[in-house]
């Protein structure tokens, strides 16, 4: 894409936590899992990865909510936007990327130039939501041997 915004920046709906990313996503996730539908009261959680290395903060921090062994959701304590997830083990940052500055410049299609996108979690998600984008659709099971070969390997 010739107008992707590098550095990634984002941030909280009051603007107390800002971050940054110096290096582009490298994949996305539509996670629908009954703990990211009640953590982001959705359908599904969005969010995009960026290499641990290149993201930090850039004013503020988030609070932090665990509501696994595995992984901690990051949170404006003053808005309550949610922004960063954080797996143990892991130095990769996901995002939502509604809380990007320019969520446009990644799409989370099939085809997509930046980098691949799924569908996780796809036998936890509401029964009546159809998904028909054409990304993978991993189950519960695949998802969760996903998350421990990243844990295992330090990366995405």
């Amino acid at each position: 894409m010739a107008n992707q915004h590098i550095p990634v920046t984002g941030g909280c709906l009051c603007g107390a936590v800002r971050f940054e990313s110096i290096e582009p996503p490298t994949e996305g996730y539509y996670c629908h899992c009954t703990i990211c539908q009640k953590a982001y009261g959705g359908l599904y959680s969005a969010t995009v990865s960026f290499p641990g290395s290149a993201f930090k903060f850039t004013k503020g921090e988030p609070k932090y909510y665990r509501a696994s062994n595995f992984a901690k959701r990051g949170f404006c304590a003053d808005c309550g936007s949610p922004m960063p997830f954080f797996y143990e083990g892991n130095p990769n940052v996901w995002v939502k990327i509604g809380s990007l500055d320019h969520p446009e410049d990644w799409p989370m299609t099939k085809g997509a130039s930046w980098g691949h996108s799924a569908h996780w979690h796809t036998d936890t998600k509401v029964p009546w939501h159809e998904i028909s984008d054409g990304l993978p659709q991993p189950t519960s099971t695949l998802a969760e041997e996903h998350v421990a070969r990243m844990s295992k390997k330090g990366g995405g």
